[in-house]
């Protein structure tokens, strides 16, 4: 899941992947930004929260695509290239951390036009799962929907 951080004085990206146990790479990735961007004061940034308990990271090996990482995970390649701010056609490289759904986890990242219906369709859960498992749930594009499996609840 993420949500928004308003970027305060003193702020750094390092201090702020620290401050959510995340990557600056990562940082830069899910905001769409390139490794020359700097932030701002009173700038806001889309941060993950919850990633230990929802999302693992794995490191990328030498020959590893998106789409063998996908199977191995059980995920589509298309929703695990979104999950990392990722295009079709972009490079992945050794040793760089992408985002992988812990076992049990299910998510859905939303298209315009979608409801709680068509996506516990596409997620083959309940709506009321969703909204239980959702905090907050905007339905407009690219927003995170993510259901934990309450069988594997606690091997996360």
């Amino acid at each position: 899941m993420y949500k928004i951080y308003k970027i305060e004085a003193g702020d750094t990206f390092e201090s702020v992947a620290k401050k959510f146990n995340t990557t600056v790479d990562m940082l830069k990735r899910i905001n769409g930004m390139n490794e020359n961007d700097n932030i701002l004061v009173s700038q806001y940034l889309i941060v993950p929260v919850e990633r230990g308990v929802l999302f693992d990271i794995y490191v990328v090996q030498p020959g590893d695509n998106m789409y063998q990482i996908a199977k191995r995970y059980g995920v589509k390649e298309e929703e695990l290239l979104k999950l990392n701010g990722l295009e079709k056609n972009q490079y992945i490289y050794p040793n760089e951390e992408i985002l992988v759904p812990r076992k049990g986890v299910k998510f859905y990242i939303t298209a315009e036009g979608d409801t709680i219906v068509s996506a516990s369709d596409k997620m083959n859960i309940s709506p009321g799962q969703i909204l239980l498992q959702n905090e907050t749930i905007y339905l407009l594009p690219d927003q995170l929907l993510v259901y934990r499996d309450v069988e594997n609840k606690g091997q996360m």
